[in-house]
């Protein structure tokens, strides 16, 4: 599911003035005929009162009630969407520290452990921004001092399917952080690249 947006949330907004604009018209329509939600509306005698609309002011008052209902489900609806907003902004805060982090672990003495193959064409890698030739310094908690095999790298894949996994890459002179988020795709695989070994290949 789609977490909520801004936009969605000034939409229940302006749905919630909407209702409250309407909430106060009803009440209106009670005060013109001098009733309100709880007054009877029958006489002492248990005949229905002649000096106002019955019919009006019960078909208001079950309006009012409706409305007050929305209204309170709505209410709780816009919090939980604004909790979530104040949540995304926290989160994103925190990746970007974490980015920052990330990369102040790494300079030009890092040790590659695996290099990035070919990648293919509308893949998660490629739309992470993952290059042919790039050497990976960091997959996730992986580095060079406790990387053994690609099995390594795999296992990180499995458990964080549709997840971001932070990547560190060396290409050329240049540091980069790479977000990946690995996901099935039209392709085979859930990155649609080739990892090697560093070993494997041309220092």
């Amino acid at each position: 599911m789609d977490r909520p947006t801004r936009e969605f949330a000034l939409q229940l907004m302006a749905s919630k003035d909407k209702m409250e604009s309407e909430l106060l018209a009803l009440m209106d329509v009670l005060k013109s005929n001098n009733a309100d939600m709880t007054q009877p509306l029958v006489d002492n005698e248990g005949f229905p009162r002649s000096d106002i609309d019955v019919y009006q002011v019960r078909t208001t008052r079950h309006k009012v009630i409706c409305l007050r209902n929305d209204l309170k489900n709505l209410t709780q609806q816009i919090e939980a969407v604004l909790h979530d907003l104040h949540a995304q902004q926290r989160e994103g805060a925190g990746m970007d520290e974490h980015k920052t982090s990330f990369l102040n672990e790494y300079d030009e003495h890092s040790t590659p452990f695996a290099k990035v193959g070919a990648v293919i064409e509308g893949s998660p890698a490629e739309k992470a921004g993952l290059k042919q030739d790039d050497l990976i310094l960091g997959f996730g908690t992986l580095r060079a001092s406790n990387f053994s095999n690609l099995k390594d790298v795999a296992q990180i894949v499995q458990h964080r399917l549709n997840c971001e996994i932070p990547i560190c890459v060396r290409r050329y002179d240049d540091l980069i952080q790479i977000t990946l988020i690995p996901k099935t795709w039209r392709g085979k695989g859930f990155l649609g690249c080739v990892v090697l070994p560093f070993d494997a290949v041309d220092r």
